[in-house]
């Protein structure tokens, strides 16, 4: 039996999610690192502020809803960092036209890239919970690991996003105090 026949919702979704993690490294570690210096702009650093969260939030949402079929408690939890993952970018989509002012607001590249982040998130996610069998929506439900190739693609994205995390977090820390003082001049 061939990994497509076994789980085609788990195959789309990893492929989602892997197509959502290319396109994460344009955006967020070339734009908003490299290209636009974000975290460096007393206006965008609080946008910097929400993707230092959404950094943080995305590793255990790869290990609790991508890297293995969670059920029960655990799944419920992984849905939790989900919606919370969904309420800071929210925000973060709120503060972006005040944050990119300064720097000409966003491109229109930009904004198609996001609009095509946030569809593959979405669909990688749904895919990933309808992969789900019914057993693992108890709340003791089964935890069952994905089947091989899918589960190492998945698990190969979690260092990646540790690092990713810890990079946003040194940079916001990094330059806190010159983006306070900005805001407290203006």
């Amino acid at each position: 039996m061939s990994l497509w026949s076994s789980s085609p919702l788990w195959v789309l979704a990893v492929s989602a999610l892997l197509a959502f993690a290319v396109l994460s490294l344009v955006d967020g570690v070339y734009l908003h690192l490299i290209r636009y210096r974000l975290y460096a702009h007393a206006s965008s650093w609080r946008e910097h502020l929400w993707h230092t969260g959404r950094a943080l939030l995305l590793v255990p949402i790869l290990v609790l809803i991508f890297a293995q079929q969670t059920g029960g408690a655990l799944l419920y939890v992984g849905i939790g960092f989900v919606l919370l993952d969904q309420l800071v970018e929210l925000f973060d989509v709120l503060s972006e036209k005040e944050s990119r002012a300064p720097l000409g607001g966003l491109s229109s590249f930009e904004y198609a890239l996001h609009v095509m982040l946030t569809t593959l998130r979405i669909a990688a996610i749904t895919l990933a919970l309808a992969a789900r069998p019914a057993a693992a929506w108890s709340l003791e439900g089964p935890t069952v690991p994905l089947p091989e190739p899918l589960s190492t693609l998945v698990w190969n994205l979690v260092p990646g996003a540790v690092i990713a995390t810890a990079v946003h977090v040194w940079l916001a820390w990094k330059h806190a105090p010159r983006a306070r003082a900005a805001v407290r001049m203006s």
